[in-house]
């Protein structure tokens, strides 16, 4: 099947603007139950290992690549090999990529089933053109469709190496509402402004998150507390300030929250590099003494 036309193709791109890489660290060992990605995620570990589980288990090395779905639950541990810290580095990449990648190509055949999967044998050159992708700064100063066709390169190495994205099932209204509150976690929401942004009434929204066994609470939480654990683990801010980016101006009620999500405090996802924070917390200070002057 050919691209789509100049025009459709431009509004397809700019409605999923590129996103950035990201480097996801960890001190200790650490395993996190039911985490639901937005976006699918492409995926180097290079340092530990890491342990996916949807349906079956998934083991990526040190030196390994995968693609890991978009909202389907999963349970991830990572687990760092002394005497280096877990590393891994993640790129987020839109479904609408992979879905015009693979019409382009009719020998890929997308699994009818969306798991976790791994990428064999990329070559040295999918390899860079991943670290390129990763970089904020190199995807920035491309036009956004040379950004886009980058990416779908990338996607079709993945493919040719046996990652291929399987396809989404009936996109549920949570997960929706998941993808509305994850981009401003922050924001004071209710279920009001959720039924008004869907169109419905609040007794409507409730009755049909109910129906998919959760509720706009549930939901809420969820979202804010996962978006808290990606900030932590690519992220230096301090806790309190991370507490902030998701909504909690009391850090002590985010520690209790998070613990509550996944059994751990926050302090404890960094493990040993919780010297990163202090020196987070150095920096915001500093930050605003000189506001302050």
């Amino acid at each position: 099947m050919p691209f789509a036309n100049r025009e459709t193709r431009h509004m397809k791109h700019e409605a999923h603007p590129v996103q950035a890489g990201a480097t996801i660290r960890q001190g200790g060992r650490t395993c996190f139950h039911r985490l639901t990605n937005t976006t699918p995620v492409l995926i180097h570990v290079r340092s530990g290992n890491k342990v996916v589980v949807h349906d079956t288990a998934l083991l990526l090395t040190a030196g390994e690549f995968g693609l890991l779905p978009d909202h389907q639950p999963m349970t991830m541990e990572n687990i760092p090999k002394a005497p280096q810290n877990y590393e891994a580095r993640i790129l987020p990449v839109p479904r609408p990529l992979f879905e015009e990648t693979y019409a382009h190509f009719p020998f890929i055949t997308p699994p009818r089933t969306a798991r976790p999967v791994k990428a064999v044998d990329l070559p040295a050159e999918a390899m860079a053109l991943f670290d390129f992708c990763c970089c904020s700064e190199n995807m920035s100063r491309l036009p956004v469709p040379v950004a886009t066709v980058r990416l779908m390169e990338l996607i079709t190495w993945f493919a040719l190496s046996g990652a291929v994205l399987g396809d989404r099932e009936s996109p549920l209204l949570q997960h929706r509402l998941r993808q509305m509150i994850e981009a401003d976690p922050a924001r004071d929401w209710t279920l009001g402004h959720a039924a008004r942004t869907f169109n419905m009434s609040e007794a409507t929204l409730r009755r049909k998150l109910a129906a998919e066994d959760t509720s706009f609470t549930e939901t809420l939480g969820d979202t804010r507390m996962t978006r808290a654990l990606a900030l932590l683990q690519t992220t230096t801010l301090p806790i309190a300030h991370v507490a902030q980016e998701v909504g909690y101006d009391s850090p002590s009620q985010f520690s209790a929250r998070f613990k509550e999500r996944f059994g751990i405090n926050p302090r404890e996802v960094r493990g040993d590099l919780g010297f990163f924070e202090r020196i987070g917390t150095e920096v915001e200070q500093i930050r605003r003494d000189a506001v302050s002057a």
